[in-house]
């Protein structure tokens, strides 16, 4: 099923044009890496707060307000390039074992960062209860996993793709 679709992809106007243009591909991967800084950057600043490590004074519905709406467009844009790139490129993403990893590691980073702005939602881990056990290793957690995903991200470009998966 993957080798049709990544030959079906080969063939579309958007991978021809990818691979014809070549200010294209780098500009979408400087966009790419500049908003992994900007999802990074606010679970740090979200998870960083949690923890008590800074920002303490501000009330945790506050730091989700403040951070949660560029990373969600950062995220957005994220998905968007990086259906761009592997457009640019089928071969290299779709046949390799840690893009999945990858996106695996995406999805549980989104439901722990979600999962966290629910629980401030719920007043579960107030402005008062930012020390709750559960909550902190949670944040321990979220950027444990945000720091998975951009190096799962980065060894892609390192890894040979599965036994018998197209060049």
């Amino acid at each position: 099923m993957l080798n049709h679709f990544s030959a079906w992809l080969t063939n579309t106007p958007l991978t021809v044009f990818l691979e014809n243009a070549a200010w294209a591909v780098p500009l979408i991967q400087t966009l790419h890496i500049l908003m992994i800084a900007v999802v990074f950057g606010g679970a740090a600043f979200i998870n960083l707060r949690i923890l008590g490590l800074l920002d303490t004074e501000q009330p945790l519905p506050n730091v989700f307000s403040r951070f949660l709406p560029p990373l969600t467009v950062g995220v957005v844009v994220l998905a968007v390039t990086g259906v761009l790139l592997i457009a640019s490129e089928p071969n290299r993403a779709i046949f390799r074992v840690v893009f999945w990893v990858k996106m695996g590691l995406v999805v549980a980073a989104l439901l722990a960062t979600w999962g966290q702005r629910r629980w401030v939602a719920a007043g579960l881990a107030g402005a008062a209860k930012p020390s709750a056990l559960a909550y902190r290793l949670l944040a321990v957690v979220s950027v444990g996993l945000w720091v998975s995903v951009i190096f799962a991200g980065r060894w892609i470009g390192y890894v040979s793709g599965w036994p018998g998966s197209p060049t």
